[in-house]
């Protein structure tokens, strides 16, 4: 099974937009996160998230951007979410990634065995 970090994958993707966020006097802010393992390909995390990250200083009008990891217990995936300010208000994009690998579901609930 193939285990990826998300945090890992999100600083990979943050330093390769970093240039695009500086030219638009934009300063992503990462808040504090836990590693998060995915059963993904880490090519699969890093689209998802440079996606996220061009959507972000593509709507931002001033900075800073606030970026943040969302893994609550009990939740089937996890968030990575970012805030942008536009105008007077904010506005939140987001991208989320499954927690469990779909094809290991297929043998049913424990209980059911």
């Amino acid at each position: 099974m193939t285990r990826v970090c998300l945090h890992c994958v999100l600083h990979r993707a943050l330093e390769a937009e970093r240039q695009a966020f500086a030219a638009r006097g934009l300063d992503p802010r990462l808040g504090k996160t836990d590693a998060v393992f995915l059963p993904l390909r880490a090519s699969e995390v890093y689209r998802g998230l440079r996606t996220l990250l061009r959507a972000a200083h593509a709507r931002a009008e001033r900075a800073p951007v606030k970026l943040a990891v969302l893994a609550a217990v009990g939740k089937s995936h996890v968030e990575v979410i970012a805030t942008v300010l536009r105008g007077r208000k904010s506005e939140v994009l987001s991208c989320a990634f499954p927690l469990t690998d779909v094809a290991s579901l297929s043998g049913g609930f424990a209980e059911h065995a």
